[in-house]
């Protein structure tokens, strides 16, 4: 049976709770924080977005994020989840259309690769016909969590308001942000790179901790985070990247958990050494829209496996 509203509002509120609490080198985790942030700021966030995933057929992308944001910011007054709203509204609004559409049949729902095409067509639908007014209401969402140079452009600030779809803006935006590139192409890092990485993973790990930091590590290698080329520019981006395929690497060969966790708590502490920390918070994004789409993809079911795992 497909998921309902309240059920989908629910995978983002697990969604986001896993990637914050996964022991992600450079992101806040439990024990791990910034000057600014904390772990207790990404649970609170992590409930508040619950009521913007309500009633979908009755909103846009750019609702479903303002609304977000504004449930978020009545409890956290800085930015936590923009990019996760930003990836998982988009989601959840072309699984709600197949649902509406009764295209989500018992059959199709057991045929993973069919139902993965359907949403990612239903996705890319979606943000081919997102409306200028759907960029005024992500442009105020942008404000309201003071994510003030998400996706700037030399022609022009997605922040500002101007005469453009929010498809179009993000298209401005796709070659300096990750995000904005998922608009525009389809959302292929989610679900032709980070969903089938994420599945694998689930498959080489006993714990659904592991899981989620070696699918960040993975994302990380292949795509520089947006985040950190904001702050430390494009080639120190690249550097980070070059850095977790070298992990990666090391850790493909270690066997003892002991000595795994003692190479991604050196990789941490590097990206923790500048005074302003190296935090690839865009990759982390990515983290809670996989895990979203797996919940969309297998249903209740995956939940109920992924707490079976225990810790």
């Amino acid at each position: 049976m497909p998921l309902s509203d309240i059920e989908i509002a629910q995978a983002v509120q697990i969604a986001s709770l896993l990637e914050a609490s996964a022991a992600k080198p450079g992101n806040v985790y439990p024990n791990k924080s910034f000057e600014d942030l904390n772990y207790n700021h990404f649970l609170f966030s992590s409930a508040a977005v619950f009521p913007a995933f309500l009633d979908l057929e009755e909103k846009t992308v750019g609702e479903i994020i303002l609304r977000g944001v504004e449930e978020t910011h009545s409890y956290i007054k800085t930015n936590t989840n923009l990019g996760i709203l930003l990836l998982t509204s988009p989601l959840a609004a072309a699984y709600s259309n197949l649902r509406e559409k009764n295209l989500l049949s018992q059959k199709i729902e057991k045929n993973e690769e069919q139902l993965i095409k359907l949403l990612q067509q239903e996705t890319a639908h979606i943000l081919r016909n997102l409306t200028k007014k759907d960029a005024e209401l992500a442009y105020q969402a942008i404000n309201y969590s003071k994510a003030g140079n998400l996706a700037e452009v030399e022609e022009g600030d997605i922040s500002e308001k101007v005469e453009l779809t929010l498809y179009q803006a993000m298209k401005l935006a796709e070659k300096r942000d990750q995000i904005a590139a998922e608009y525009v192409n389809q959302f292929n890092l989610t679900f032709n790179f980070a969903y089938p990485v994420f599945k694998k993973n689930q498959n080489n790990f006993s714990k659904l901790e592991d899981a989620v930091i070696q699918t960040y590590l993975e994302i990380l290698a292949e795509y520089p985070d947006t985040l950190i080329a904001r702050k430390w520019g494009s080639d120190f981006a690249a550097q980070v990247s070059k850095k977790s395929k070298k992990l990666l690497n090391k850790l493909n060969n270690i066997k003892k958990d002991k000595i795994r966790k003692a190479e991604l708590a050196r990789f941490d502490n590097y990206l923790r050494s500048k005074e302003e920390k190296i935090n690839p918070g865009t990759t982390a994004d990515f983290i809670a829209a996989v895990i979203f789409l797996a919940i969309l993809i297998s249903g209740k079911e995956i939940i109920n496996t992924w707490a079976n795992w225990g810790e």
